[in-house]
């Protein structure tokens, strides 16, 4: 069976959504695994961070449970869920990527088990659902996004050491190597909630 790959507007897609994300992460000082420290990186390296070819940020894709309770025609409020909605730039985030990520379930969920590592039930469920209905029941979430192999020091050193390398093929080394493993683990992996300090991003461009 072939499959199709990612398109160049894809790529251009998950690039821009990475840069996103990152300047969120460097905005709040947030911190996924011991080694995400990315607020002393240069617009150059933040560049060639995001340029990886598959999202840097989850959408707990491996939770079904979390997804079938956000997606239930009435849902409910997660009580121990105590921090404040989203803020406009993380919530645009959310739109913005949930979006990408519903028009390709449609179009080609291989690719979004690629570049998400999501599994073939999660594509299905987002393509079942109108875009307007994913967006209403997930985009306000506050504890949606997270950092992908926030429990893998290993792939963010690559990823971070390497991967931010002047040397092209180091960078594409580092890049394989952590897509490899987002294709191939197979536990459910755990998810780190940004900080509130995230919610208050400034206008800041790459």
């Amino acid at each position: 069976m072939q499959y199709q790959g990612l398109t160049p507007d894809d790529l251009a897609n998950i690039n821009a959504l990475n840069r996103c994300f990152l300047v969120a992460m460097a905005d709040s000082g947030a911190r996924g695994s011991g080694v995400l420290a990315i607020g002393h990186l240069s617009q150059l390296q933040f560049a060639r961070l995001a340029i990886a070819p598959f999202l840097l940020f989850s959408f707990r894709e491996q939770d079904s449970d979390y997804w079938q309770r956000i997606l239930a025609d009435d849902p409910q409020v997660d009580l121990l869920d105590s921090s404040d909605p989203p803020g406009e730039k993380i919530r645009q985030l959310q739109m913005a990527g949930l979006g990408f990520l519903w028009q390709l379930s449609r179009r080609n969920p291989y690719a979004v088990r690629i570049v998400s590592g999501a599994p073939a039930s999660w594509c299905e469920r987002l393509a079942g659902l109108t875009l307007v209905s994913l967006l209403d029941h997930a985009a306000m979430r506050s504890d949606l996004l997270g950092i992908r192999f926030r429990d893998d020091d290993n792939v963010w050193r690559r990823l971070l050491g390497n991967g931010l390398s002047s040397r092209r093929s180091l960078r594409l080394t580092s890049q394989h190597c952590a897509l490899q493993a987002l294709l191939t683990r197979g536990q459910q992996t755990q998810y780190n909630r940004l900080p509130a300090a995230a919610c208050r991003i400034r206008d800041t461009k790459v």
